[in-house]
């Protein structure tokens, strides 16, 4: 991956590595919180912050590809443990088409 600068209209801008972004992909698909990236790659954590919830951040791209790939193969294997018959996973499938319907709606 390459770096990322993040400039923000508000303040100057900061250019995380790209180890830093591979590591800010590898922690999100590990579905780990933005306080505890920050720790772990001596970032500033009100500037990862920024960076991954700005819409227009190449950064929050890659933040969430990475997690939502991770939550892609847990539906997938609740979709599998469903149609085994776990009630459980029935109702977990059930929450992600309401979850989904929702999304849809916005």
């Amino acid at each position: 991956m390459d770096s990322i600068t993040y400039a923000p209209l508000d303040s100057s801008p900061v250019t995380f590595s790209a180890e830093q972004v591979q590591r800010i992909a590898d922690l999100a698909a590990a579905l780990t919180p933005i306080t505890e990236i920050a720790a772990l790659i001596d970032a500033d954590e009100d500037k990862l912050r920024m960076a991954i919830t700005d819409k227009q951040s190449p950064l929050r791209q890659v933040y969430i590809k990475a997690k939502a790939e991770t939550a892609l193969a847990y539906r997938k294997r609740e979709l599998e443990l469903s149609q085994m018959g776990s009630p459980l996973a029935v109702q977990q499938v059930n929450i992600f088409l309401r979850d989904m319907a929702a999304d849809e709606d916005l």
